[in-house]
């Protein structure tokens, strides 16, 4: 199965290829999983130790990565933390059919949603300003590491729900783009 796999981290974005080559069944009982990561092969014993926490061993080095569902429903949007890093994944599978239209999440209003819990340290954009996709809209700070959520799409900020120093929740409403 190939992916493209679309990772920010912090201010830092980019696009990756993910292709898992395990055929189905032949790791299953032990977690070990074959893929080729941007054209390098590798190995990894991957098992879910709690709903959304997973232990993975790769080239004998033990990660933990806690994995939570991220934007609207129904998409395939995910906020990885492993230690103290957080990365914000967006999988696309070729295979799925794509329209002319825009995809159901980037059309219209869009709520844009804390991925984790924490502190908003600065509001970048101001009510009824035009945003180019990519664009600042405001600094998280969890763990006491700052990260800037962007605009997944240009649009107009069409409210803002919290206010510099307020906390956060996971999932909690940020900001609304129309």
């Amino acid at each position: 199965m190939k992916l493209t796999l679309n990772l920010q981290h912090a201010s830092q974005s980019g696009e990756h290829s993910l292709e898992i080559i395990t055929p189905p069944g032949k790791f299953e009982d032990r977690g070990m999983v074959e893929y080729v990561l941007d054209g390098k092969s590798n190995r990894a014993d991957c098992v879910e130790v709690s709903p959304g926490v997973y232990s993975v061993l790769i080239d004998g080095r033990s990660y933990e990565a806690r994995v939570a569902a991220s934007g609207p429903q129904g998409t395939n949007r995910r906020v990885v933390t492993i230690g103290s890093r957080h990365f914000t994944i967006e999988v696309r599978d070729p295979r799925r059919r794509h329209t002319a239209a825009a995809p159901a999440d980037l059309a219209g209003p869009q709520e844009i949603l804390a991925p984790m819990p924490g502190k908003i340290v600065k509001v970048l954009a101001e009510k009824g300003q035009d945003v180019a996709p990519g664009a600042g809209l405001l600094v998280i700070e969890a763990m006491k590491m700052q990260n800037e959520l962007r605009a997944p799409r240009a649009g107009r900020v069409a409210e803002i729900y919290v206010a510099e120093g307020s906390g956060v929740e996971s999932g909690a409403r940020l900001l609304r783009l129309d």
